[in-house]
């Protein structure tokens, strides 16, 4: 298993959504989903997105891809980059 990625939420380590998770950087705009996994990274960024309130189990909202992804978690909007993006896993709900 590729090492850059191999941090798993609780819900995808149980097999839950395991087939429906997606990258974030694949959700259309305009689309609510459940964050299954946040890949734990070299660089930490697991660790930021955690303090933003982006944590396995919580619901999000797609408002924008671009120039950057803007989403909804709790009463909270966020922008993010494409690298933070990606390490973000999402079933869409």
């Amino acid at each position: 298993m590729d090492q850059e990625f191999s941090g798993l939420g609780a819900a995808e380590a149980a097999g839950d959504g395991a087939g429906r998770a997606i990258p974030l950087t694949q959700l259309p705009t305009g689309t609510q989903a459940r964050i299954v996994r946040v890949v734990h990274d070299h660089d930490g960024h697991w660790r930021k997105l955690s303090a933003l309130g982006i944590t396995p189990g919580a619901t999000l909202y797609l408002q924008q891809r671009f120039p950057t992804y803007a989403l909804r978690v709790g009463l909270s909007t966020l922008a993010v980059d494409t690298q933070l993006a990606k390490l973000i896993y999402v079933e869409p709900l």
